[in-house]
C-alpha cells in the first residue's frame, strides 16, 4: 500500500499515535484532524484514499460532516470509528454510504484489515475501468467522427456521461485527459453539425427531434386530454448527467414510462427557451403576439424576463382547452417549502406546472462564491451537489405526495450548461444582449473561426433587437469577453458554468415520463 493516503478524523487523535505509527510502517501516509473543519479543508487541499471517521466529536459529529464529504469526495471510501453500538445509528451511517464501521476501541490490525480489503477492491474497479475504457476509446472515437444524425449523436453523448461518472473518483482519473480531449472533440464537431442543421429542422414539419416549443404540444396535452392528472417539474438548467444523478430518487415513488431527449432552442438561455417551452410558441412568435410581455434582450431592459410565463402557460391551456392548471416558481429553500403546504389545494387541477431554480442558483453561484468554485469544480463536483440538493430538499418528500394523490409526473428542463474555459473576443455596441454564451445586436466584431453560428435571427424564429442586427452563438466552451475588459472578465469566468451557445451539454437535453408506483 505505497504511497496511500488515508486522513483519520479524530478529536482525539494525539492518543491514536501508535496506530498512526503501525500504519506508516505498513507503507500508508496518515494525515489528521481534530474536527471536521479541519477535515473538510485537508480534502480540499489533497487526495487521499481513504478516510477514517470518528462518529463522537465535540461540535460536528461524524455522521454531521459526513454528507459534506461526501459532496467533496463523492468515491471516497470513509469508515466510521464510533463507541455506540446504536441500531440506529449503524443504520443512519449506512444510509449515509460508509463503507465499513469499527466499534471502539479500534485495534491497528483491525484498522489495517478494513483499509487493505477496501483499498484493494477500490483498485480492482479503477483498474477495470480503465482496461474497459482503453478498450472502448477508439470504437467511441469512431462513433464521434462517424455520428451524422440526432440519433447518433445522443448515442454519443450518453456514453461520454457513461465514462465521465465511472472515471470519476479514483484512480481510474488518470485517464480524464483522454476523455476531456474525447469530449472537446465530440462538442467541436457536434456543434458544426449543429449550425449546419438547425434552421432546417427549426423550421421542418420533419425535424428528427422535438424542439422546446413542441414538447407540450406533443407530449404533455395529448396526456393531460386523456384524463390523466400530470405535474410537469422544470428544473432550470439542468443537463442530461444531472438527471441520472437524480433519477434514484424519483424510482422511489415513479416508474419511468419513458426518458427521451429533445433539443433546446438557440439561445440556449431561460429567456427564450423556458418561455417557448411554457408558451408553444418560438420567441419571435411571442414578441409579435404578446409585445408587451417580451421584455427585449438588452443590457439595460426593464422588466423580468421570465416575469410572464404564467401568463403565457394561461394561453397556452386555453387554446389547448385545459381548464384546471397551476404554475408555480420555487427559488430558494423557503418557497420550496411554502410550495409543499400549498399543495394540497392543487390536488383537483388537471395539470400543475413547477419551475424550480435551484439548480441554475448553483451554476451561477459558481461564479462568485469561492465555497461552490471548491465544491463544483469539476462535472462530478457539480452532479454530487445537485444530489446533495435534492436529497435534501422538501420537493424530494413532495414527490412522494405527487404519486400518493395518483398524478402522473412530466421531469424536464429548458436548457443544459456547459463550463467556459475558452474567452472568445468580441466588439458591440451598448445595446447588445449580456449573455456570455450569445450575442444578438447590429455592428458585432468578431474572427468568424470563433463563432459556431452567425445567423439573421427571425432566420431562427427569435425577434430582432435592431434593424440588421445578427445572432451569433459561441460553440464549444467558448465564451464573450469585449477587448477592453478581456483579462477581468477572461479570468473570473474560467470554468464557470454558461449557457446559451451551441454544446451537446446545452441542447440535448431530458423528457422523462412517469407514473406512480
Amino acid at each position: 500500500m505505497d504511497n496511500t493516503r488515508i486522513l483519520w478524523v479524530d478529536d482525539e487523535v494525539e492518543n491514536l499515535k501508535p496506530h498512526i505509527i503501525f500504519l506508516e510502517s505498513k507503507g500508508f501516509q496518515v494525515l489528521t484532524a481534530t474536527n471536521g473543519s479541519d477535515a473538510l479543508s485537508i480534502l480540499g487541499e489533497n487526495i487521499v484514499d481513504a478516510v477514517l471517521l470518528d462518529e463522537h466529536m465535540p461540535g460536528q459529529s461524524g455522521l454531521d460532516i459526513l454528507p459534506d464529504i461526501k459532496i467533496l469526495r463523492p468515491s471516497l471510501a470513509i469508515i466510521m470509528v464510533t463507541k455506540s453500538e446504536e441500531e440506529g445509528l449503524m443504520e443512519q451511517a449506512i444510509g449515509e454510504d460508509i463503507a465499513d464501521y469499527l466499534l471502539k476501541p479500534v485495534q491497528p490490525r483491525q484498522i489495517l484489515s478494513s483499509l487493505m480489503r477496501l483499498l484493494d477492491r477500490k483498485q480492482l474497479v479503477s483498474d477495470r475501468s480503465i482496461s474497459a475504457y482503453q478498450s472502448g476509446f477508439r470504437e467511441l472515437s469512431e462513433s464521434i467522427n462517424d455520428a451524422d444524425s440526432w440519433t447518433s449523436w445522443t448515442a454519443v453523448y450518453k456514453e461520454l456521461i457513461k465514462w465521465d461518472k465511472k472515471l470519476s473518483g479514483s484512480d481510474a482519473e488518470s485517464m480524464r485527459p483522454m476523455l476531456d480531449h474525447q469530449k472537446e472533440e465530440a462538442n467541436r464537431i457536434f456543434s458544426r453539425f449543429w449550425a449546419e442543421n438547425y434552421s432546417f429542422w427549426l423550421n421542418s414539419s420533419d425535424s428528427p427531434c422535438y424542439f422546446s416549443h413542441q414538447i407540450f404540444q406533443n407530449k404533455v396535452s395529448p396526456h393531460v386530454k386523456s384524463g390523466k392528472k400530470s405535474v410537469v417539474l422544470i428544473f432550470d438548467n439542468l443537463r442530461l448527467d444531472q438527471w441520472l444523478e437524480l433519477q434514484p430518487f424519483f424510482n422511489e415513488s415513479f416508474r419511468i414510462e419513458s426518458d427521451e431527449l429533445y433539443a433546446s432552442i438557440l439561445p440556449t438561455a431561460t429567456q427564450y427557451a423556458r418561455n417557448s417551452l411554457i408558451s408553444g410558441l418560438l420567441p419571435l412568435e411571442l414578441s409579435n403576439r404578446y409585445p408587451q410581455y417580451w421584455v427585449p434582450d438588452l443590457m439595460d431592459a426593464d422588466g423580468g424576463r421570465n416575469a410572464n410565463e404564467s401568463f403565457f402557460l394561461s394561453e397556452w391551456a386555453e387554446k389547448e382547452k385545459i381548464e384546471n392548471w397551476s404554475y408555480a416558481k420555487v427559488t430558494n429553500h423557503s418557497s420550496e417549502q411554502k410550495w409543499v403546504r400549498q399543495w394540497t389545494s392543487k390536488k383537483n387541477d388537471d395539470l400543475v406546472v413547477v419551475v424550480v431554480n435551484f439548480i441554475d442558483m448553483i451554476s451561477h453561484a459558481k461564479t462568485d462564491q469561492s465555497i461552490v468554485r471548491d465544491i463544483a469544480n469539476s462535472d462530478s463536483g457539480f452532479r454530487a451537489l445537485t444530489h446533495s440538493w435534492w436529497k435534501n430538499s422538501p420537493l424530494r418528500l413532495w414527490i412522494e405526495s405527487v404519486a400518493s394523490d395518483g398524478f402522473d409526473l412530466f421531469v424536464t428542463t429548458d436548457h443544459g450548461t456547459i463550463s467556459a474555459k475558452k474567452p472568445i473576443p468580441i466588439k458591440g455596441p451598448k445595446n447588445i444582449s449580456a449573455n456570455m454564451r450569445y450575442k444578438i445586436g447590429r455592428g458585432l466584431e468578431f474572427s468568424s473561426k470563433d463563432i459556431g453560428l452567425s445567423v439573421d435571427p427571425k432566420s431562427i424564429g427569435l425577434p430582432s433587437i435592431v434593424l440588421g442586427d445578427k445572432a451569433v452563438f459561441a460553440s464549444e466552451s467558448g465564451y464573450f469577453v469585449y477587448p477592453n475588459q478581456y483579462n477581468q472578465y477572461a479570468g473570473k469566468f474560467e470554468g464557470s458554468y454558461q449557457h446559451g451557445g451551441i454544446s451537446m451539454e446545452e441542447i440535448i437535453i431530458p423528457f422523462a415520463q412517469l407514473t406512480p408506483r
